[in-house]
């Protein structure tokens, strides 16, 4: 797996590459690419790509959010067939939770709240979500590996989702 790429370091790329064939990148839309794909090396360059597509002489914060609609639209089938076909209804109200920064997951009220079943079923999840994949751990932290992933589940896919 490529390292994250510090975003001052995606600003000097992503302005060179830009003015390589006589385009400019806003220095604002140039952070907005690294910071709406966490210095994701992949995502970044697909975005900045998208972006690049779109522009004609500068590129602005307007082009890259277009740009950034365009490629969660992309991945949109793909991440719901994830969804779909690899999670079950507990690990997806996990993710829920830890996407609403719920604070203690095995906590009564959020286990309530998210109609998580157990502290033991939250420990199930993130054992199976850590072999899909899905999750890191950072000490005792846990994230969502695919940013554009997080970014879909939790402006898309739980948009409109009650618990």
């Amino acid at each position: 797996m490529l390292q994250k790429i510090a975003a001052a370091e995606w600003v000097t790329f992503f302005k060179q590459r830009f003015a390589d064939i006589g385009k400019e990148i806003a220095e604002d839309a140039a952070l907005l690419i690294a910071s709406l794909t966490e210095n994701h090396p992949y995502y970044a360059q697909q975005l900045a790509q998208l972006s690049w597509l779109r522009t004609e002489r500068l590129c602005s914060v307007s082009v890259v959010r277009e740009a950034h609609e365009s490629l969660i639209a992309q991945f949109s089938l793909i991440f719901s067939a994830i969804v779909d076909e690899t999670h079950t209804t507990q690990q997806v109200r996990f993710l829920k939770a830890l996407l609403d920064g719920a604070g203690s997951l095995t906590a009564t009220e959020v286990l309530k709240r998210y109609q998580i079943a157990s502290a033991t079923s939250v420990a199930r999840s993130k054992e199976a979500l850590l072999k899909k994949d899905i999750l890191d751990k950072n000490g005792t932290a846990y994230s969502l590996q695919d940013p554009l992933f997080a970014y879909w589940l939790k402006h898309i896919y739980f948009k409109n989702w009650r618990v």
